[in-house]
């Protein structure tokens, strides 16, 4: 099997060296970004970086888009006309049902025998890497499955039009991304007022069996590493709860918080090497 890669972050290098431990031999990806850092990443997994997304199709069974949800449909627009009958395209992007079926159309109407996956990817890559637990859905889920399984991989099919997985992703990122937002914005409050330790002290106490403080640090941590990645996120998880015909009034004012969080961030040197207490006292000393 010849596995492909449209963009080749974090996530996707990640995935690529679980899957060459695992035995994966051929392996190709294409990033617009490419860079000497990308360059060396894809060699430690075994990956060879190609010059066009039209040449990854030439070379790949299986194609694993893996951009930004932002541009996820645009990117599968210009890489549609190279798809190849019996070829697997298969979107990872956290991408609302909408987009994602939107996608599925992109792909049908460019290459009517090509199979399209849509793919929610449901925990962090890093400690998992090629074994993240992944939700697979539309035509091409199947094959997407059997294609990567082999290797390792943990995928669950979902019976379902396209983008039940995303519905199921941007419904956990509800609770999960909203959590995050809610614990900087207590966190910053606290850190002015000069009783972070205590509040923390509290919440632990109010729940005995559950450490809340470990949860917060922990939740503050994965903002510093990918901030602006999880505020879009929780964009299409509004999006995701307006089209369940859904108010969205606790969703839109934390995907507002992490955008205020990731901007700030953005504007402070270094800032995914700091703790996530150095970045309550950044985010304090600087709030508005």
């Amino acid at each position: 099997m010849r596995l492909g890669f449209i963009g080749f972050g974090e996530a996707a290098s990640t995935i690529a060296l679980g899957l060459h431990e695992a035995g994966l031999a051929q392996m190709v990806a294409y990033d617009a970004m490419q860079n000497s850092s990308m360059e060396g990443r894809a060699l430690a997994a075994g990956v060879q970086l190609l010059g066009s997304a039209k040449d990854v199709c030439a070379q790949a069974d299986v194609v694993l888009s893996m951009v930004t949800a932002s541009v996820a449909a645009d990117v599968a627009r210009t890489i549609a006309p190279y798809l190849q009958p019996g070829q697997v395209y298969a979107d990872l992007n956290s991408c609302s049902p909408a987009v994602k079926r939107e996608i599925g159309e992109v792909v049908h109407r460019a290459q009517a025998s090509a199979w399209f996956a849509s793919v929610a990817v449901m925990s962090a890559v890093g400690p998992h890497r090629h074994r993240v637990p992944m939700v697979a859905d539309g035509p091409g889920a199947e094959a997407f499955a059997a294609a990567l399984r082999p290797y390792g991989c943990k995928i669950s099919v979902l019976a379902g039009e396209i983008g039940s997985g995303a519905a199921l992703k941007m419904c956990r990122s509800t609770v999960l991304k909203g959590l995050e937002a809610l614990f900087i914005e207590a966190l910053v409050a606290a850190e002015r007022y000069g009783v972070t330790a205590d509040m923390l002290a509290s919440l632990d106490a109010s729940f005995p069996q559950h450490q809340l403080s470990t949860l917060a640090w922990y939740l503050v941590e994965r903002n510093l590493q990918h901030g602006q990645r999880r505020a879009h996120e929780m964009d299409e998880a509004v999006k995701t709860l307006k089209s369940a015909g859904i108010d969205p009034l606790v969703a839109e004012g934390a995907a507002k918080r992490l955008h205020w969080s990731a901007d700030r961030q953005q504007a402070w040197p270094a800032a995914s090497s700091r703790s996530p207490q150095d970045a309550i006292r950044h985010l304090a000393n600087g709030v508005e």
